[in-house]
């Protein structure tokens, strides 16, 4: 029983996308958008819609986000992977990210997280969410414009997808991103069948039920909340999804959307995940296997004398290499197996591994 793998994506421009993959993201949401928006928008080129849009009902249309200006300070450093979403795009939240500096490959989001109501762990304050309008065409809209010589994956649209069957969201992801096919990879986000359902249970026996249907998918995307609400499940259903597509052999990847931190991510890919997304980086600093509170990272890394801007943007710059680092590590330890060769957390990571491998003999 392998749950631990390594794949190669042949992206249509030739590029091979390689995972394990741990993806930076950036969003507006939970960040500010700062009040001197003529110097922030200086010198960069942003998404025209179609339509001009009112200004009713979408409040912070055509405000940038301070997420831009993180996006340009790590452009030099930021090489493999990034994450932002078409809704950002959209509203001119930050500028089109293939016109400067640009990594291998871009993921591109639904915007599910920017107008839903649900926010990932690593978020401190949940302010009330007001967002733009939303819809499919908006998000189909950014999707058509991209150009097919930069590198992209484009992620199902999702919202209002929770409480859908299985059979419908694969339906209506295939339709939203059949034109797409052959220009660029595609990823089904899958959202619960159920809108008030919990464990994942309902909808990984729909996923059993529609297995072969997955096959018309690049990558096949979960967000952590949804696969369980706490880690242990959802290292079991992550690993119960993985070996039923063993079982059909179907080699698609699973990408965990909202998981990004020093830990989990290790406890997720051991369970059978490949891709890895969420904000965390931008607001905790990564140092021994843990995500800690960025001011104590500052101190213990920096010093005592760096003022805020400086700790945050060297904070921010640091998780890219521990993340890049991170990395080649899950990349060697999927070739040999070698717990002892795991920086930190290495005992405990081998523990819950064994301790995944016992239920799944027992109960799967």
């Amino acid at each position: 029983m392998n749950l631990i793998r390594r794949s190669v994506l042949k992206h249509p421009s030739g590029l091979e996308v390689k995972t394990p993959l741990l993806i930076p993201s950036f969003s507006s949401k939970g960040f500010v958008f700062p009040l001197k928006q003529k110097s922030e928008k200086a010198g960069h080129t942003f998404f025209q819609t179609k339509i001009k849009l009112p200004k009713e009902n979408n409040p912070t249309s055509g405000k940038i986000s301070e997420v831009a200006k993180l996006i340009k300070n790590v452009s030099d450093t930021l090489t493999d992977s990034m994450l932002v979403s078409t809704y950002d795009i959209y509203y001119k939240h930050i500028p089109i990210p293939y016109e400067n500096k640009t990594p291998d490959i871009i993921f591109l989001d639904s915007g599910g997280y920017e107008v839903g109501d649900a926010f990932d762990y690593s978020e401190i304050i949940r302010s009330d969410i007001k967002p733009n309008q939303w819809n499919l065409e908006k998000h189909t809209e950014v999707l058509e414009t991209w150009p097919d010589y930069v590198p992209a994956v484009f992620v199902s649209y999702d919202c209002g997808f929770r409480g859908k069957s299985l059979a419908e969201q694969i339906k209506l992801a295939k339709g939203s991103l059949s034109a797409f096919k052959g220009k660029q990879l595609c990823t089904f986000l899958i959202k619960p069948i159920s809108k008030t359902e919990k464990t994942f249970n309902k909808t990984l026996t729909e996923i059993c039920n529609n297995i072969t249907k997955l096959k018309s998918f690049d990558i096949i995307g979960i967000t952590e909340k949804d696969l369980g609400n706490s880690v242990v499940q959802v290292m079991r259903n992550i690993a119960k999804f993985r070996l039923v597509l063993d079982a059909n052999k179907i080699n698609i990847p699973l990408h965990i959307f909202g998981s990004l931190d020093p830990l989990t991510t290790w406890l997720y890919y051991i369970s059978g995940a490949e891709l890895f997304d969420s904000l965390t980086w931008l607001r905790y600093g990564y140092s021994k296997g843990q995500a800690i509170y960025y001011r104590n990272h500052g101190i213990i890394s920096f010093g005592i004398n760096k003022k805020e801007d400086e700790i945050k943007a060297k904070t921010i710059e640091d998780n890219l290499h521990y993340i890049r680092e991170l990395q080649l590590e899950m990349a060697g330890f999927a070739i040999d197996g070698n717990y002892g060769k795991i920086r930190f957390n290495s005992k405990l990571v081998k523990n819950k591994a064994y301790g995944l491998h016992r239920y799944l003999k027992r109960s799967f």
